[in-house]
Order: C-alpha cells, then structure tokens, then sequence
C-alpha cells in the first residue's frame, strides 16, 4: 500500500499527542483551587468570628491568618496554572482534530 509523504511523522505527532489529550492535568488544578477557595471562606469565617467574639485577639488567630492567606495565594496559584494548562490542552486538542482530519482517521465534517 503506498502512504502519503510524512505520513510516519504525523502518525508519531498524532500518538504524542494523543498522550497529551488523555492526562488533563487542568481538571485536577481547577478541583484543587476550588476546594482551596471554599476552604478559604470555611477559614475566613472562623478568623472574622474569632475576631468579633474576643476582647483581646487570640493567639491562635494569627496562625489561623497566615493559613488563610496561604491558601489564597494557591489557590489563585492553581487557577492561574489550570488556565494556562487548559489553554494548551485546547491547542493540543485542535491539532490532534486535524490530524486525525489529515490522514483520514476521521471524516471532515465529523466533529466530535
């Protein structure tokens, strides 16, 4: 059977990226900053209460404001990197469509 010119390389391109598709690390770091973001409100709360309820300001308070703002700061962190990573699965996913467009893998008015 006689193959198209390139065909090789565009085959081990479609399979490169195909593994790319498949991992979909952008999923993972939106759940992350999602469960960070509600436990950022969970804390701000306690901290806001602690606050309101105490004559003099517990100790504990500090501690408790310092994590809050860790968990802030990671969690706009992992949303920042979820776009980003998103943005390239994007990219990653329109190529893999052409390719598979141009060796016939799929029709080309077929869209998944």
């Amino acid at each position: 059977m006689i193959q198209p010119y390139g065909s090789e390389e565009l085959e081990a391109e479609l399979n490169r990226l195909q593994e790319v598709a498949r991992q979909r690390r952008s999923v993972d770091r939106f759940a992350r900053a999602a469960v960070e973001g509600f436990l950022w409100i969970v804390l701000t709360g306690v901290c806001a209460k602690l606050l309101w309820d105490s004559k003099r300001v517990p100790y504990a308070f500090y501690a408790l404001v310092l994590l809050d703002v860790c968990l802030l700061f990671d969690a706009v962190r992992s949303v920042r990197r979820a776009r980003l990573e998103l943005r390239e699965e994007s990219d990653a996913l329109r190529r893999l469509r052409e390719l598979r467009a141009r060796l016939g893998i799929d029709p080309p008015g077929a869209r998944p």
